[in-house]
């Protein structure tokens, strides 16, 4: 069964709500009416998906959602009656995955979360890619600094100067990311 948490900003009875996600089948495991203690209940009970209501989103709220999203990151909805652009802009870019303005319908809640869930995995995959691809470019660079001072410590060819790289990284069963760093300390060592 799915787990929820939801808040609520201010306090206010998020009943038809709750009465909405257990129709969906989710377990609504807990309920605070305070944005600071977000982060912290979202890390203890490990939601499936978070759910606030609100007037209008604080700062408190949006440097919640914010840290969780780069802690800790959930599906996150937002119901609001606030169609203030900057503060939807805010919101999203905080780590919200589907604002919601105008309140909650029950009707359209199955929707919502999927809508949110699919969000929140396709920036999940954006963010790992750009992760390994930004971690590939700088394994890369060391790469080149490394045979660089192969080349001209060893009067290596470039070719030559990989190949030793790639050698040492199979013996040392080290990525060659690895290898190339310790080439690096070392040159600056002797330096």
């Amino acid at each position: 069964m799915p787990r929820a948490l939801i808040v609520t900003e201010p306090p206010a009875p998020p009943e038809p709500l709750r009465i909405g996600l257990l129709g969906l089948g989710y377990n609504v495991v807990d309920e605070i009416d305070d944005a600071s203690r977000l982060v912290k209940r979202a890390i203890a009970i490990e939601p499936d998906v978070i759910f606030v209501v609100t007037e209008s989103p604080s700062k408190v709220l949006l440097a919640a959602t914010e840290a969780l999203n780069q802690h800790a990151p959930y599906p996150i909805l937002v119901f609001s009656p606030d169609a203030d652009a900057e503060k939807i802009e805010l919101a999203i870019r905080s780590g919200v995955h589907s604002y919601i303005v105008d309140g909650f319908s029950a009707r359209r809640l199955p929707a919502l979360v999927v809508e949110a869930r699919a969000r929140f995995a396709l920036v999940r995959e954006l963010t790992d890619n750009l992760k390994n691809v930004s971690t590939r470019l700088e394994e890369r660079k060391l790469v080149d600094r490394a045979k660089g001072i192969l080349m001209q410590s060893k009067h290596m060819t470039e070719e030559a100067a990989y190949t030793a790289l790639r050698t040492l990284a199979m013996e040392k069963k080290q990525k060659l990311g690895a290898v190339a760093e310790q080439i690096i300390t070392a040159a600056r060592l002797l330096a």
